[in-house]
């Protein structure tokens, strides 16, 4: 079973994102980290831009500022930090995914071919979710230990 630990500095950079943004649209970016033997450790995560899309229900990601941002983490972590999943909102709405997610994170899962984090975000709660490889639904994770320093979902 694969874990996933999010640092609280992580959540509180994606919550302080959220605060600044302008309007009730949904956000979102990709969570950067490192694969372990049974864990994804998230270290990161990019934010919206100007080449992204969002309305208050979608919100579609251009790969331009993503992408480079993450090559650069790759780079610098001299190949060590990898894509491990993707962020997103749901302002005003449930915390959890909808067909339109689930639908998207299969065919992430299946351009890499490794699990893959999803965390979704609302005003109060946090939804953390596994798509694995050869899996057609998403695993809800649940939180199974949450710190000063970190949550670790399972």
């Amino acid at each position: 079973m694969t874990q996933v630990l999010v640092p609280k500095s992580v959540l509180d950079e994606i919550r302080e994102h959220e605060k600044n943004w302008p309007g009730v649209r949904e956000r979102g970016g990709l969570l950067l980290g490192y694969r372990k033997a049974d864990a994804i450790q998230i270290d990161s995560a990019t934010f919206p831009g100007s080449w992204d899309y969002a309305t208050p229900t979608l919100f579609r990601r251009s790969e331009q500022g993503h992408r480079l941002r993450a090559l650069r983490e790759w780079v610098r972590s001299a190949q060590t930090i990898d894509w491990v999943g993707e962020w997103h909102t749901h302002p005003r709405g449930l915390a959890v995914p909808s067909f339109v997610d689930q639908r998207s994170w299969r065919r992430i899962v299946s351009h890499t071919r490794k699990p893959m984090a999803f965390l979704i975000f609302n005003d109060t709660q946090i939804y953390a979710g596994l798509q694995s490889p050869r899996v057609s639904l998403v695993r809800k994770l649940k939180l199974e230990e949450d710190n000063d320093v970190a949550k670790l979902f399972a």
